[in-house]
C-alpha cells in the first residue's frame, strides 16, 4: 500500500495526469462542436466520472507538495505559486454546486427581480383540491442519454405515497406526421401560415394545444380559451376575442357565448394568428420522426417519452420540448390527482429590483452593424436607489449578483443581461490568481529557486 502511494505521489504520475485532463477537455470541445452543448455536458464536464478525475488530480497535486516539502521556507515561492491552483479548484467546485446563474431580460421602464435560470431542470407537480407538492429535478437531456431509461425515486412525495418518474426516449430535433387511421384518436387540422409557408397543427379529440400563442382545444370547453368542437359533421368555436375571416367578421366576447360555425378552407384570424381548416374531422395518430440528430435545427421540438410510477399505477405519455427548451406542461390524472410536468429552466429571485432607464445602442457611421451598446440601470434596494450603467467590460456588482451586458432585443428597446450569484466561488477563485501572480514574481528573485539558480549560471557563462 505504502508503495503504491510512493508510486501514485510522483510527477510522472502528475503529469500524466495533467496529459489525460486536456485531452478530455479537447474531445468535450470537438463533441460540443460536433453535437451539442448538452451532449458534451452529459458526457464529459457534469459527469460524475469526470468530477472523480478531477478529485483524483488534485489529491495528486497535494500529495506532491506535501512529498517534496514545499511548504518550508525555502520553497516559499514555489509553495505560493502551486497553493494557487488549489484555490482556483477550490473556487470552481464551490460554483459548480452553490453558485447560480441566468438571464435577466427588461424592456425601458420595465423592473424585476427575477431571472432565468440557464441550467433545466424537470419541475413535477402533484396537487388535489387541497394539497400541492413540487419538486424540481436537474437533468440535462442530450442524444447521449436517450435511452438510459434513467429513474428519479421521489419519496415521501404525497403523502408517503413514492412517486417514480422514469424517463423511456428523448430524441432531438423531431417533425411531427399525421397517419390516417381508422382505429386511431379524432383529431383536427389546424393550418396556421407563417411567411407564406403552411403549418399543420392537429389538434387531438378533448386536449388542449398552444398554436401560436394562442391556447385551443377540441371537444373540450374551457374558459377563456379557443374551443373547436363537433356536432352533426359540422365545426364550431367559440372564443373569448375577436375573430375575423375573409368573408365577414365575427367577434366572441367572454362570457358572451357566441358561437360560430366554421367555414372549411376559409381563411380566419385571431390576433395575428392566421389559419383555416381544410378538412372535417380525421382519425389517426400523430408520430414524431428524427430530422437529424448530429445537426441543430433550433426550429424543430425535441420529443420526450416518460413514464410515472404511483403505487401500483402506471401512467405513459409523450410531450415535446420546444425551442430553447421552453417550458412544456401536460397534465396527468394519477388516481384522481393531477401531475403537471414542465422541463426547461426555472425563475430564480434577487432581493431587489433592477429596473431599465434606458438601452443605448451606438452604430458605425453609414452602417447598420452595432458599435456600442449599454444599459442604463437602476438597482432598488428597498428605499436605496442606485443609478449604474453596464456595457462592455463594465459589469455590476451588487450584494453577490454580478450583471454582464449579453445582449438585446431587435427593436433596441429592450436588454437581455447574464445574471450570476456566486460571491464566495468568485472570492476564492481570484485569491488563487492573486497567490499566482505572487507566486510567479517570487520565483523570478527568490535565490532557492530553479529559475533564480538558472539565471545565475547564466550570467556565470556570459562572464566566462
Amino acid at each position: 500500500m505504502i508503495k503504491t502511494l510512493k508510486i501514485f505521489f510522483t510527477q510522472k504520475v502528475f503529469s500524466l495526469l495533467i496529459i489525460i485532463y486536456i485531452i478530455l477537455l479537447v474531445i468535450a470541445t470537438f463533441i460540443e462542436k460536433k453535437f451539442s452543448t448538452e451532449t458534451a455536458q452529459a458526457l464529459i464536464y457534469y459527469s460524475k466520472w469526470f468530477e472523480f478525475f478531477m478529485l483524483i488530480l488534485i489529491i495528486n497535486f497535494i500529495g506532491n507538495l506535501i512529498k517534496y516539502k514545499f511548504f518550508n521556507k525555502k520553497k516559499l515561492p514555489i509553495f505560493i505559486f502551486h497553493i494557487s491552483f488549489i484555490f482556483i479548484f477550490l473556487g470552481g467546485v464551490i460554483s459548480r454546486y452553490f453558485g447560480y446563474n441566468g438571464t435577466l431580460s427588461l424592456r425601458e421602464g420595465e423592473k424585476s427581480n427575477n431571472l432565468i435560470s440557464n441550467k433545466k431542470y424537470f419541475n413535477i407537480n402533484l396537487s388535489d383540491n387541497n394539497n400541492c407538492l413540487k419538486s424540481n429535478i436537474y437533468y440535462i437531456l442530450s442524444n447521449f442519454n436517450k435511452n438510459s431509461k434513467k429513474r428519479f425515486f421521489l419519496k415521501n412525495f404525497f403523502y408517503k405515497n413514492n412517486l417514480i418518474f422514469q424517463i423511456e426516449n428523448y430524441i432531438k430535433n423531431v417533425k411531427e406526421i399525421f397517419l390516417v387511421d381508422k382505429f386511431g384518436r379524432k383529431y383536427i387540422n389546424i393550418i396556421t401560415s407563417f411567411k407564406g409557408k403552411p403549418n399543420n397543427n392537429f389538434l387531438k379529440d378533448g386536449t388542449i394545444k398552444n398554436i401560436g400563442g394562442l391556447y385551443f382545444s377540441f371537444n373540450k370547453h374551457v374558459k377563456g380559451i379557443i374551443n373547436f368542437w363537433e356536432k352533426g359533421n359540422k365545426i364550431y368555436i367559440q372564443a373569448p376575442i375577436e375573430i375575423f375571416n375573409n368573408k365577414k367578421k365575427e367577434t366572441g366576447v367572454l362570457n358572451h357565448n357566441l358561437i360560430s360555425q366554421i367555414i372549411l378552407t376559409s381563411f380566419y384570424r385571431i390576433r395575428n394568428l392566421n389559419f383555416f381548416i381544410e378538412k372535417s374531422p380525421l382519425f389517426g395518430n400523430i408520430y414524431y420522426i428524427p430530422i437529424n440528430n448530429y445537426y441543430n435545427y433550433s426550429n424543430y421540438p425535441s420529443s420526450l417519452r416518460a413514464k410515472i410510477f404511483k403505487n401500483k399505477k402506471i401512467k405513459k405519455f409523450n410531450f415535446l420540448i420546444k425551442k430553447n427548451f421552453n417550458l412544456i406542461k401536460t397534465n396527468l390524472n394519477l388516481g384522481g390527482k393531477i401531475l403537471s410536468l414542465r422541463y426547461g429552466q426555472k425563475i430564480l429571485n434577487f432581493p431587489f429590483y433592477v429596473k431599465l432607464k434606458k438601452f443605448i445602442l451606438e452604430k458605425y457611421p453609414g452602417s447598420s452593424q452595432p458599435s456600442s451598446f449599454k444599459s442604463q440601470l437602476q438597482i432598488i434596494d428597498k428605499d436605496k436607489i442606485i443609478n449604474y450603467n453596464i456595457y462592455m467590460n463594465n459589469i455590476l456588482d451588487y450584494k453577490g449578483f454580478r450583471f454582464f451586458q449579453s445582449g438585446y432585443n431587435s427593436d433596441e428597446k429592450g436588454t437581455i443581461l447574464y445574471v450570476s450569484h456566486d460571491f464566495i466561488g468568485y472570492f476564492i477563485s481570484y485569491m488563487g490568481y492573486i497567490f499566482l501572480i505572487i507566486g510567479m514574481i517570487f520565483t523570478f528573485f527568490c535565490k532557492e529557486t530553479r529559475f533564480y539558480k538558472l539565471k545565475s549560471k547564466l550570467n556565470r557563462d556570459i562572464l566566462i
